[in-house]
């Protein structure tokens, strides 16, 4: 190959032979088990590190907060409904078991809003 490259004006190298997939040489494939032991090992000496430990930490937090949010506004359209059905019917038993939770929440409740 100590033929002089063909540029275009941009200085991009322009292709004047075509080479056809049966002409290249493949790379060699490397053993399944030597790149899943390579692996394994990387995995576990970053598993050892304390820095990644923590990232990783912090990541799960992130990550269980975020799902904990996103079930929270799935269901909350769903249970603003099922309290709303229940008041609704003044004569059921879960209409009267929240009457009592709010009668007995609302005292705390306008002394947490008054002091704010």
């Amino acid at each position: 190959m100590d033929e002089e490259l063909i540029v275009d004006a941009e200085g991009i190298p322009i292709l004047t032979a075509l080479v056809h997939e049966h002409e290249t040489a493949a790379p060699e494939p490397q053993p399944a088990d030597e790149t899943a032991e390579s692996a394994a090992v990387i995995a576990d000496s970053l598993l050892q590190k304390k820095s990644f430990k923590k990232q990783l930490e912090r990541l799960t937090a992130t990550l269980s907060q975020q799902l904990i949010e996103q079930v929270e506004q799935s269901l909350r359209p769903a249970i603003e409904q099922a309290i709303s059905l229940s008041l609704e019917d003044s004569h059921s038993h879960s209409a009267t078991a929240i009457r009592q939770q709010l009668e007995q929440a609302l005292p705390d409740l306008i002394a947490r809003a008054l002091r704010k």
